[in-house]
């Protein structure tokens, strides 16, 4: 993990928690999956399934906000994000699984650490189409 990233994150967040490095761990497989950048502008995407400490993770690492429009909430209570490019028209969903018992800092350490994302998400296509900007939903402002 990205010492410096991970302490932007946290200095944005007030604290360091699991949740947290749920929503940078994900922003960092889809970077890789996509590939894309921090968004400076709206080209990048992501619909959360929640609003739990992941969503700053989110919010610090690719740069998606309400304010931007380009972070869009689903009530769902899942810990699960689809990011979107809207340059290249590729997507990805990831879902975080069933993790093992541990204490919270375990947790946090496996979250950042763990070599293998498919031991912490399932990766699969987007459920739903991104709509064109003007018919995006309210987004959050957050």
């Amino acid at each position: 993990m990205d010492e410096q990233l991970w302490n932007k994150c946290v200095e944005y967040h007030g604290h360091h928690c699991p949740g947290l490095a749920i929503g940078v761990r994900a922003s960092l497989e889809a970077i890789k999956a996509l590939p894309i950048n921090f968004a400076e502008n709206d080209e990048i995407v992501c619909v959360s399934e929640n609003e739990s400490c992941s969503v700053d993770g989110i919010r610090v690492v690719l740069g998606c906000t309400g304010n931007k429009g380009n972070l869009l909430f689903i009530k769902n209570e899942k810990q699960a994000f689809s990011i979107f490019n809207r340059t290249t028209g590729k997507s990805i969903r990831l879902i975080l699984k069933d993790l093992p018992e541990m204490d919270r800092d375990e947790k946090e350490a496996f979250l950042l650490n763990e070599p293998a994302a498919t031991k912490i998400f399932d990766f699969e296509k987007p459920h739903f189409e991104l709509p064109e900007k003007q018919d995006f939903p309210q987004a959050i402002n957050s």
